[in-house]
C-alpha cells in the first residue's frame, strides 16, 4: 500500500495453528493491548519511511573504477604484479585478482578501503571494460566504507558486472553481506541481500545490477558516530560470488567492473511513496480542507472500501487536536495515518451481509474474501469497481477476475501460504542436522514450487500424492542424483521410476523436519501423513506411556522398525500405533536428509508394512500406488477440506461437510484440476455465505 518494500512480519507475535494448522484460522486470532501498540508502532514506522522531509538529505557515495584501484595497488606493490605468461599465472588466477586485459597482467585483490566522492552532484560515472575484478567460486570483496553511511534510508549498491564464460552449466549470482570488528574480541557479519542477483552478461560487456537495502533494517556499528578511533568505527559492505562451479584453472568466475554505491537513494524528490499520500492539490494551503482530501484517498486504500462523512470527520478532528504538537503539517499527519492503519476496517477482513435476505456477504466483502485468499492481501481497484457495480458474482465476469488474479504475480502468496501451512514447514525451523542453509531454503521452496506449478497447469491435484516430474533446482537435484541440473532457480524435471520422487510425499522438507536429525522418525512422519495428507489425525497419547528406553542393550540391538514393534506390543501403545506406524516405516528408504537409500549400517532397508485394514505397504511406491488406487477419493476430499478451510479463514464444522463434499464431487467431474478447485470454491455458496 505504501510502495515499500518492508518486512514487518517477524515483528508481530507468532499465531496460533488451527486443526487444520492454518495461521488464519479466525476464532483463533487475538488482539491484545500489546499487539495492537506493536502493530500501531510497525504503522509508524513504514510510514516514516515512506513520507520525507522538506530537504533532500545529503547523499553518501562511493565510486570504485577497478582500473584506477588497478594502478593504486600496482603502484605500491609493483613486484606483486604478474603476467599472462608468468610461471604461477594460472595459481594467481584462481584466486580474486584485479587483471587488465588490455596489458595481460594482474595483481591478487580481495578486500580495500574507500571514501565517498566528493562530486556527489554527478551522474553516472564512466567506467573501463579492460580492467575488473575477477571474483573465482565463493571469493567475495570486502569493501572498508569507513564511517560514513547514513543511519538510515536506502542504500543501493549497483556493480557493473559480467560473466567469463556463457557455458549452461555455469551458474553465478551476487550476495550481500555487512560486518564491523568492533574490536579484536567482537565482530558480526550478516547477509543483507533478500535474494542473490544473478548475473548474465557475456563477457566484455558487462551490465549494471543492483540491490538496495533498508539501512533501518540491518545491524550497524554501535560505535561508528565516536570521535575516537577506538572501538573501530568503520564498517565493510562484502559482495561474494556464489557460483556452482569447481576451482579448476579454467573455472567460471564473475568479473566486476565498476561499484557505486549511494546512500539515501531515491529514484526522484520527493520519492513517490510521498506523493502518493501528499498529492498536489489547490487545497494545498488550507490544512483542513486539505487534509480531509488526503485522508480520503488514504483511508479508502487502507480500508479497501467507501468512507463514511463520519468517519472521515473524526479522523480530521483528529488530526487537528494532533496539529499544534508538530511542525509539519505532514509529521502530524502521520500519527492521524498510523491510527487509521491500526483500526478494525484495516486489521480485519470485515463480513457485511447483503442486503438480500439471502444469508450471505455483500459484494465488498465478497472481493475482500476473494483477494485475501488469491492474493493474501487487499482488493485492488478493478475488483472493488465491478463489486461496486454488483457484478463480481456474474459467472462468466468471476472467472475472467480468477484467471486475471492467478495471473497475477501475487498469486504466487496463495501457493507459498497455503502450502507452507498445510504441510507444516516451519518444522524446517527447528531443523539443524542440515547444515547448507542455501540447501534447506531450497527444500522449503520445493513443495511450493510443486503446487504454484500444478495450479498454473490446471494438473491433477493427485500429482501433489506422486507425478512423474519434480520441480528442483542444482541444490536438491543433486541430493535426489538427478543430472544436468544447474543454477538455483526451479524447474520442471521429467524422471523415472528409479529416482523413487515426485509429489509431496518425497521432498526432501517433508522427510528432514519429520526425522530425530540423525536418522529418520517413522512415528513423526506417519503422524504427519495422517495429518496433513489424509486428514484423518490419529488421537492424543494417553498419559504415562512409556518410552522406548534406549539404555536397553536388546533395544540398541534392535532395527529402527523393530523398536516400533517391540513398543507397538505394549498394551497402552497398541491402538495408536498400529494405526500411525505402517505409513511411517513406508518412508524408511529416505535418511534424516530426505536422501534415498537403500542399505542403513550394511543391511538392506526393510520399508514393507501393514496397515490396520490389512493392506500391505511395500516402501513408498507401495504406499503411493496405494494411494492411487483406493485412497483418491479421501485425498480429494481432504485437499478441499485443507483449501476452503485457508480459504474462508476458519476452522470447518460438521455444518460444513455437506459442502465440502458437494465441491469435492465437483473436484472429481473437472478431473481434479487444482486451479478447477480454486475456481469451484469461490462460485461456491460456502465461499459466499456469511460466517
Amino acid at each position: 500500500m505504501l510502495g515499500l518494500p518492508l518486512f514487518v512480519a517477524n515483528e508481530l507475535p507468532p499465531e496460533t495453528n488451527s486443526e487444520e494448522g492454518f495461521k488464519n484460522s479466525s476464532s483463533l486470532l487475538q488482539m491484545s493491548a500489546m499487539q495492537f501498540e506493536s502493530y500501531r508502532e510497525i504503522g509508524l514506522e513504514a510510514l516514516s519511511r515512506a513520507v520525507v522531509g522538506e530537504v533532500q538529505p545529503e547523499r553518501v557515495r562511493y565510486v570504485v573504477h577497478m582500473q584506477d584501484t588497478m594502478e593504486k595497488f600496482a603502484a605500491a606493490s609493483p613486484d606483486k604484479v604478474f603476467q599472462a605468461d608468468s610461471d604461477d599465472a594460472d595459481n594467481q588466477k584462481r584466486r580474486s585478482h584485479l587483471w587488465n586485459q588490455a596489458t595481460q597482467s594482474g595483481i591478487q585483490f580481495s578486500n580495500g578501503s574507500w571514501k565517498p566522492v566528493t562530486d556527489t552532484a554527478h551522474g553516472v560515472f564512466e567506467h573501463s571494460t579492460d580492467v575488473f575484478l575477477s571474483l573465482p567460486r565463493s571469493a567475495e570483496l570486502k569493501m572498508n566504507l569507513d564511517r560514513f553511511l547514513p543511519d538510515d534510508g536506502v542504500m543501493r549498491v549497483r556493480i557493473l558486472a559480467s560473466r567469463s564464460s556463457m557455458k549452461e552449466n555455469e551458474f553465478a549470482a551476487l550476495r550481500l553481506a555487512f560486518s564491523a570488528h568492533t574490536s579484536n574480541n567482537a565482530n558480526f557479519m550478516n547477509q543483507i541481500s533478500q535474494s542473490d542477483v544473478p548475473v548474465t552478461a557475456i563477457p566484455d560487456h558487462p551490465e549494471w545490477v543492483h540491490f538496495d537495502i533498508q539501512l533501518q533494517d540491518i545491524q550497524r556499528n554501535p560505535f561508528r558516530h565516536l570521535e575516537t578511533t577506538f572501538p573501530r568505527r568503520d564498517e565493510f559492505l562484502h559482495i561474494r560470488n556464489i557460483a556452482n562451479t569447481n576451482g579448476d584453472k579454467n573455472s567460471f568466475q564473475v568479473r566486476i567492473h565498476a561499484i557505486e554505491i549511494e546512500a539515501p537513494y531515491y529514484d526522484q524528490w520527493p520519492p513517490k511513496t510521498h506523493t502518493s499520500i501528499f498529492f498536489e492539490s489547490p487545497n494545498r494551503s488550507n490544512e483542513r480542507v486539505y487534509a480531509a482530501e488526503v485522508l480520503k484517498r488514504f483511508l479508502m486504500r487502507a480500508w479497501g472500501g467507501p468512507v463514511s462523512d463520519g468517519e472521515l470527520t473524526s479522523f480530521v478532528d483528529l488530526f487537528l487536536q494532533y496539529r499544534s504538537d508538530f511542525p509539519r503539517f505532514e509529521d502530524a499527519m502521520v500519527e492521524v495515518l498510523a491510527t487509521a492503519l491500526a483500526r478494525p476496517r484495516c486489521l480485519y477482513l470485515v463480513q457485511q451481509r447483503s442486503s438480500s435476505k439471502v444469508a450471505r456477504i455483500d459484494e465488498k466483502s465478497f472481493a475482500s474474501r476473494i483477494a485475501s485468499f488469491l492474493w493474501a492481501s487487499d482488493p485492488d481497484e478493478r475488483l472493488l469497481k465491478l463489486a461496486g457495480e454488483g457484478k463480481l458474482r456474474e459467472p462468466n465476469i468471476l472467472d475472467d477476475e480468477i484467471t486475471r488474479m492467478l495471473a497475477d504475480s501475487k498469486s504466487k502468496r496463495l501457493s507459498k501460504h497455503f502450502v507452507s501451512q498445510w504441510l507444516g514447514l516451519d518444522g524446517l525451523d527447528a531443523t539443524t542436522h542440515i547444515k547448507d542453509a542455501d540447501l534447506l531454503v531450497s527444500m522449503r521452496d520445493e513443495p511450493i514450487a510443486l503446487f504454484q506449478e500444478t495450479l498454473s497447469k490446471n494438473s491433477s491435484v493427485i500429482d501433489l500424492i506422486h507425478a512423474d516430474y519434480v520441480m528442483v533446482n542444482e541444490k536438491l537435484a543433486r541430493l535426489y542424483g538427478i543430472r544436468d541440473v544447474f543454477g538455483p532457480h526451479f524447474r520442471r524435471i521429467e524422471i523415472s521410476e528409479n529416482h523413487h520422487r515426485g509429489g509431496v510425499l518425497t521432498c526432501a522438507a517433508v522427510l528432514a523436519m519429520n526425522s530425530n536429525g540423525q536418522d529418520s522418525n517413522p512415528l513423526q512422519r506417519g503422524v504427519w501423513m495422517l495429518e496433513r495428507v489424509l486428514h484423518d489425525p490419529p488421537p492424543p497419547p494417553p498419559p504415562n506411556v512409556p518410552e522406548v528406553d534406549l539404555t536397553d542393550p536388546k533395544i540398541l540391538e534392535m532395527t529402527l522398525k523393530e523398536r516400533l514393534a517391540d513398543h507397538r506390543d505394549q498394551a497402552a501403545c497398541k491402538s495408536c500405533h498400529s494405526r500411525i506406524d505402517p505409513w511411517g516405516i513406508a518412508f524408511e528408504q529416505y535418511d534424516a536428509s530426505g536422501a534415498f537409500r537403500n542399505q542403513i549400517a550394511g543391511q538392506t532397508v526393510d520399508a514393507s508394512s501393514k496397515l490396520f485394514n490389512g493392506q500391505e505397504l511395500d516402501g513408498i511406491d507401495g504406499l503411493k500406488r496405494y494411494l492411487l488406487s483406493e485412497r483418491q477419493d479421501q485425498f480429494s476430499e481432504a485437499i478441499v477440506h485443507k483449501l476452503v478451510s485457508y480459504a474462508l479463514g476458519r476452522h470447518l464444522t460438521f455444518a460444513d461437510h455437506s459442502d465440502i463434499e458437494g465441491i469435492a464431487s465437483e473436484l472429481r467431474r473437472e478431473n481434479d484440476g487444482l486451479e478447477s478447485l480454486v475456481r469451484i470454491i469461490i462460485h461456491s455458496d460456502l465461499f459466499s455465505r456469511i460466517d
